[in-house]
């Protein structure tokens, strides 16, 4: 594909890989996604954005704005419009249409993969077209070029390794690993099951640098601060057993004698200003507690102080029903984090679809791994099926 002006690829990491064989100087982009050749950098994610345009300018509860949101930017993948959603009357209602009216006006890759096309003057290949959505398919020019990333060639399967446990596992993964040759591995797992915490804790005891880890509400600083304000909710119903974490990160001391105990019960002057702040919380705004938990913990979560302002909340009291769509927000979307693209790569085995390193260790895989289609109308379950499993293929083929 080297004569190609523009080489267009389903994922970042097949581009990354195939820019780094680059020998010479290249006018432009030479292999990129749809989306980023689109707005020619790289873009937060856009039901993020929709959401939080919907929730700045919409009196409607947040949940309803999510299923409103994803609705329409999964309907126009599939379909190719934005309003295609129009045409399925079972998901209509009025905070659909106000949403497909704010999602207009945002300035997003989708929008111009609708609106525009690739330069027809470039000479363009497509890596694995059928790996691509409707929406991506509408901004390819009317000819190009196509390159199979699969051959019907047999070749022999690598052994499988049996381990007696996941601890054991993640150990032979972290002996094979030093800082040296670090930036020539990756990690597959689903970063929602048991290898995920171990490998990350694994490395960061050895020293090895890693990246792709935790989003912004793994980070344990962030976790334990919406259980602090979790804790300040329950009242008198909230035992010494169930926030040990909290005090913990507060270095408040409790006798294990006491762990059954309600907090309210103890007579401890190390806890006096928890169990006020438990009896006043509807008093406090989420910036005050925020800042209450920071200077008990000994942290600073100026990204936490961002988001909250973000959506609107930081000076509103922390009111039960605004925790809860706040912990909806936090497990629905995104959060942009901040981090140092350097040294082992974990890669989401349910995201990735290429991981460009020259070793590769796949750990846990089994049925959480599987992509399922969309069960709404407007998606092609055959087509779906089509870009999940070769994903899945060529995801399994990366590295040694």
């Amino acid at each position: 594909m080297k004569s190609y002006d523009r080489v267009i690829v389903p994922d970042g990491p097949l581009a990354s890989a195939l820019n780094r064989q680059l020998d010479r100087p290249h006018l432009g982009p030479f292999a990129i996604p749809p989306r980023r050749l689109a707005v020619g950098r790289r873009q937060e994610s856009e039901d993020r954005l929709a959401f939080l345009g919907m929730i700045a300018n919409e009196d409607i509860s947040w949940k309803r704005c999510a299923y409103a949101v994803g609705n329409i930017l999964q309907c126009w993948e599939h379909q190719g419009t934005h309003d295609a959603i129009f045409e399925y009357d079972a998901y209509l209602d009025d905070a659909t249409e106000r949403a497909v009216e704010r999602i207009a006006e945002l300035e997003t890759a989708s929008m111009k993969l609708t609106n525009e096309t690739i330069d027809p003057d470039l000479d363009v290949v497509v890596v694995e077209p059928e790996m691509l959505t409707q929406l991506e398919h509408a901004y390819l020019p009317a000819s190009y070029d196509t390159i199979s990333l699969f051959t019907d060639s047999e070749f022999e399967l690598p052994a499988f390794r049996i381990h007696a446990s996941p601890t054991a596992i993640v150990e032979t993964v972290v002996d094979s690993i030093t800082e040296t040759n670090a930036e020539n591995v990756g990690i597959v797992l689903d970063q929602e099951s048991e290898y995920s915490p171990l490998i990350e804790s694994a490395l960061e005891a050895a020293d090895i640098p890693f990246f792709g880890g935790p989003g912004f509400i793994d980070r344990s600083e962030h976790r334990l601060f919406l259980h602090f304000l979790r804790t300040a909710h329950r009242g008198t119903d909230t035992r010494i057993s169930e926030i040990r974490s909290l005090l913990t990160a507060f270095d408040c001391a409790v006798a294990d004698r006491d762990s059954e105990k309600r907090l309210h019960e103890l007579d401890d002057g190390e806890l006096a200003w928890l169990i006020e702040f438990s009896h006043d919380i509807q008093q406090y705004t989420f910036s005050d507690a925020l800042s209450t938990f920071e200077h008990r913990a000994d942290e600073t979560l100026a990204g936490f102080q961002e988001e909250l302002e973000t959506l609107g909340i930081a000076d509103e009291s922390v009111t039960e029903a605004r925790l809860d769509e706040l912990s909806f927000y936090l497990q629905t979307y995104e959060v942009p984090v901040d981090r140092d693209n350097e040294g082992v790569l974990l890669a989401d085995a349910k995201s990735a679809s290429y991981v460009g390193r020259e070793v590769v260790f796949y750990l846990g895989l089994d049925e959480r791994w599987t992509h399922s289609a969309p069960r709404r109308p407007w998606v092609d379950q055959d087509a779906q099926f089509t870009r999940n499993i070769r994903s899945f293929q060529l995801l399994l083929q990366s590295g040694s």
